[in-house]
């Protein structure tokens, strides 16, 4: 067991790291208000409102629908490289109905229905994008957007 004499010492060097100086204090307060602005920003910046699926060949937008709420589902015949893939948006979300590509991984992804979920045909390159906010918003994090 450490005689006080010895702790005290151990207790005055972790004081000193704990204050510093005016400097230290100043930079420390610069930060954090930094980091509440930045935070601030990012929130205004996601996108508000339903959720919009966004539909691409390649870099070229294509379409682009809110999610319904009721009614009829939407259907659109995107014109790929090989062919045209059907895209059906409805109250559950977006999934591809038919492609012509061989592997049919985009139509096995199911219906997506969150803001950030992605569908491709990478064969046919027609990309499926939802953006904005829904029900579950994750929202994006600090390093992703």
């Amino acid at each position: 067991m450490p005689s006080l004499a010895t702790a005290a010492p151990a207790r005055q060097d972790l004081r000193r790291l704990l204050t510093g100086s005016g400097a230290d204090r100043l930079l420390l307060v610069l930060a954090i208000v930094t980091i509440a602005a930045l935070w601030l920003w990012m929130q205004r910046e996601v996108p508000a409102g339903p959720p919009m699926v966004m539909i691409y060949h390649g870099k070229h937008l294509l379409a682009e629908y809110p999610i319904p709420t009721g009614g009829a589902p939407i259907h659109v015949h995107a014109k790929g490289d090989i062919g045209v893939s059907d895209i059906v948006i409805d109250t559950h979300g977006v999934h591809f109905e038919s492609s012509p590509c061989i592997g049919k991984q985009c139509i096995l992804a199911g219906t997506k229905h969150h803001a950030g979920d992605i569908i491709a045909c990478v064969p046919n390159r027609i990309l499926v994008s939802i953006r904005g906010s829904g029900a579950r918003n994750d929202g994006y994090d600090g390093i992703v957007q």
